[in-house]
């Protein structure tokens, strides 16, 4: 511990012994975590350390290359704030470099009631267990961040949360939580994010230019949740899991922004399925530019609508079905209680087997009742007013 005053070396022995005492110096500034010359020797020390005499400014752990096969434990850090953030990186900002690594309990890094911590440009690794999460987050927590992250979760094939690579619970409100340019790899779930109700949703969940990759049963599954930000990401599965559902949203409220995803669901019945979420007429949903392809054994949905889920905007999709063999495949699909003030423009629907439909124009309402079957051979036909037009099928 080099950088460290005799009196904060004694004050960080006496942890192991007295940590309810809080005699610790508070942290500022930057410090080492690794074997050659740190300021700590493990990520858990350093944890220890902030949570026994918390922090006056601003802190910054670089984490030497290495594996640190630990288990994270996280609670309230005091001190800290909008100013004084924690953030753990990699010192050589290379995520394949630094992995925290732990298989024997439910997670690998756990948060309990952490504000203001960020994660950047490592690997947090549970694949080796047969249960359990990367990270697990609980408790009230927020203006937590993950920035260029590889989390391996468990490889096992189970359709519970309890194998979710990311697990939110919802015990308490968590706020302000984004996912940045990360990878999400195994698992039941990608990432599995509950708010506490729907009179208590979670708010300002931000994810974006992700990679979910191998998920069981779903990639990406947001409840009660209030104007998320699902966007630039991608979601790739050949999980034979039926039902399986790339993106699923419920209770989603407000401005729910759903954009520029793509979906490669091979085996997949969902591409993006909404439950129950309903924007207000001057605050709708904006599901656009999303390139959804699913295939599905026993049926396949492009747009999948049910319950309340009123006042959206569907523009510039595309979505292709990869099989033709099911009458119930469609597209997009709503049920009878869904679809008020459901806004739809320029999306492309398109079935491998039988040719699709271009959908121009600015607005129907109860779309897919109005929709021709895909036998029909008229080349350009109109539902009101708003122009479908006749897609052929790849020879």
């Amino acid at each position: 511990m080099n950088k460290l005053t005799t009196t904060f070396a004694a004050a960080l022995l006496s942890i192991t012994f007295n940590a309810q005492a809080g005699d610790c110096p508070s942290l500022s500034g930057q410090y080492t975590i690794g074997s050659k010359d740190a300021d700590f020797t493990t990520i858990s020390d350093a944890v220890k350390a902030l949570e026994c005499g918390g922090i006056s400014g601003a802190v910054d752990f670089k984490i030497q290359d290495g594996k640190y096969a630990e288990k994270i434990s996280m609670s309230a850090i005091n001190g800290a704030s909008a100013f004084n953030t924690v953030t753990f990186e990699s010192a050589s900002g290379n995520n394949a470099a630094v992995t925290i690594a732990y298989a024997s309990t439910d997670a690998t890094v756990e948060m309990n009631g952490t504000n203001w911590v960020t994660f950047e440009n490592m690997t947090i690794d549970h694949k080796g267990g047969t249960y359990g999460s990367a990270m697990k987050v609980d408790g009230k927590a927020s203006h937590l961040a993950f920035k260029g992250i590889v989390f391996d979760g468990v490889e096992v094939a189970r359709a519970t949360t309890n194998t979710a690579t990311i697990q939110f619970t919802g015990t308490a409100p968590k706020t302000d939580i984004a996912i940045e340019d990360c990878e999400v790899n195994n698992g039941s779930v990608g990432i599995a994010k509950s708010g506490m109700n729907t009179e208590t949703p979670d708010s300002k969940t931000n994810i974006t230019g992700t990679l979910f990759f191998n998920q069981y049963e779903t990639g990406l599954a947001l409840t009660n949740e209030d104007a998320p930000v699902i966007s630039n990401n991608v979601v790739s599965s050949l999980s034979n899991f039926k039902g399986f559902k790339a993106i699923s949203l419920n209770h989603a409220m407000n401005t729910v922004v759903v954009s520029n995803n793509i979906v490669n669901a091979a085996n997949g019945t969902y591409g993006i399925a909404m439950t129950d979420c309903g924007g207000k007429a001057t605050d709708m949903g904006q599901i656009s530019n999303n390139s959804i392809s699913v295939g599905g054994s026993s049926e396949a949905y492009g747009l999948y609508l049910s319950g309340n889920t009123d006042n959206q905007v569907l523009n510039f999709n595309r979505i292709k079905l990869n099989t033709g063999t099911q009458a119930a495949n469609q597209a997009y699909y709503k049920n009878a209680g869904s679809g008020n003030n459901v806004n739809m423009l320029n999306n492309i629907f398109y079935d491998l087997q039988t040719g699709g439909y271009t959908i121009i124009g600015n607005t129907y309402k109860d779309y897919f009742n109005q929709l021709p079957g895909q036998s029909n051979a008229s080349l350009a036909v109109s539902a009101n007013g708003i122009m479908i037009e006749k897609v052929s099928p790849i020879k």
